[in-house]
């Protein structure tokens, strides 16, 4: 029987050691790329420019006690760790997860520390290395089941409409952005060049947890190795989506693009009725003294333009009365410390628990389907013996 979709992940993360990618990088920039170091201690840390020593444990978790020092990229015997091998590899890990595709998110210290490279060329020349590695070497094996997600550079405008052009081209499933396309914290007019010319190629943006928050203090504390378990208790709880959405309304962005849509992977959803409901109500408090007069209440805008990934989230679908299902995707975040691998299908029966059928399919194939562009009837790429 041909394989078709049953359980898409809409948020995973590629996690590998730089050699594969860092090859794509042009030689003149080659020695300010980043650099994996064994540490005296066991396991291994990245070395980027701009940046203290970056610890990876947390990164390469896959289901096992969580390491926040001293993780590797590499069992014992050699072989590499599950979440950070090859293509055939990571196809095996589906199979063994219960699950028929990924997106796959950048590895995430990486894909945000690089912009500390003082030098802009270079860092330039390394998202595009990062992402010729993706398309190219890493998703192309089965790019129905390997959604690779390109990173988008924040280092300004004109380079972030560039490097979308050419990732289409590339084949990628979508756009990662830390920052808002002209590079700042805050959106402004000028970053609707961006959105319009995503619209216009139909390329998906695909956000992780918010957007255009720098100097993040869980993955800061997470580098450092110093994790604590305060910031693990209160990091994961969700503001900076909230924060994304109200200032996308609040500048315009949504009146000006009333296509645009957004996805924030690992936001999680249990929090939403709570937090739109503040936002609206003080929304309606403070408007007048401010003079804003929006065409919609905050929490429309917020359904009517974005979408929302959980992983460990089961009391999102408990309050599935509260939510708009056909925004919410699912993602196990594998290989990183809070994912369900190699349990996600188990998982998946807890936490649809509450669902209908229909319900539990919409969530895990007719969302990220619909805003990935797959066909969800296509006969899967087989998985390499």
């Amino acid at each position: 029987m041909a394989r078709t979709y049953q359980v898409i992940s809409a948020d995973g993360h590629l996690e590998i050691p730089p050699d594969p990618w860092i090859r794509h990088v042009p030689e003149e920039h080659r020695d300010r790329a980043p650099r994996l170091v064994a540490l005296r201690d066991g396991g291994e840390g990245w070395i980027v420019e701009g940046s203290p020593l970056i610890h990876n444990g947390q990164n390469v978790t896959a289901g096992r006690p969580v390491k926040v020092r001293g993780g590797s990229y590499w069992e014992p015997d050699g072989t590499p760790f599950p979440g950070t091998g090859d293509a055939a590899q990571r196809l095996r890990e589906q199979d063994q997860d219960g699950i028929d595709a990924e997106v796959l998110y950048p590895p995430v210290f990486i894909s945000r520390f690089i912009e500390n490279i003082d030098d802009r060329e270079a860092y330039v020349a390394m998202v595009r290395a990062y992402n010729d590695f993706l398309t190219q070497d890493y998703c192309a094996v089965a790019p129905d089941r390997l959604l690779g997600n390109a990173i988008i550079p924040s280092s300004g405008l004109e380079d972030a409409v560039a490097e979308l052009k050419r990732v289409k081209e590339l084949g990628a499933a979508g756009v990662y952005l830390s920052s808002f396309p002209a590079g700042g914290g805050e959106p402004t007019p000028e970053d609707d060049a961006f959105w319009l010319a995503a619209l216009d190629l139909g390329m998906p943006i695909a956000l992780h947890a918010g957007l255009g928050v720098r100097g993040n203090p869980l993955l800061a504390e997470s580098a450092k190795g110093r994790f604590s378990l305060e910031w693990s208790m209160l990091g994961r709880t969700n503001n900076v989506a909230t924060a994304a959405i109200v200032r996308m309304l609040l500048s315009g962005g949504f009146d000006r693009i009333p296509e645009l849509q957004l996805y924030f992977a690992e936001s999680n959803a249990s929090w939403i009725p709570s937090a739109l409901f503040m936002v609206d109500d003080s929304y309606g408090v403070f408007k007048d003294w401010y003079g804003v007069d929006l065409a919609r209440k905050p929490s429309e805008y917020a359904w009517t333009h974005c979408h929302f990934g959980i992983v460990r989230d089961p009391l999102a679908l408990r309050m599935k009365e509260l939510l708009h299902l056909d925004h919410v995707m699912w993602g196990s975040d594998f290989p990183h410390s809070v994912g369900s691998f190699p349990e996600s299908r188990r998982w998946l029966d807890d936490l649809f628990a509450p669902c209908t059928p229909d319900e539990r399919r919409r969530v895990l194939v007719d969302n990220p389907c619909r805003y990935f562009g797959l066909d969800p009837d296509a006969e899967l790429t087989p998985t390499p013996a």
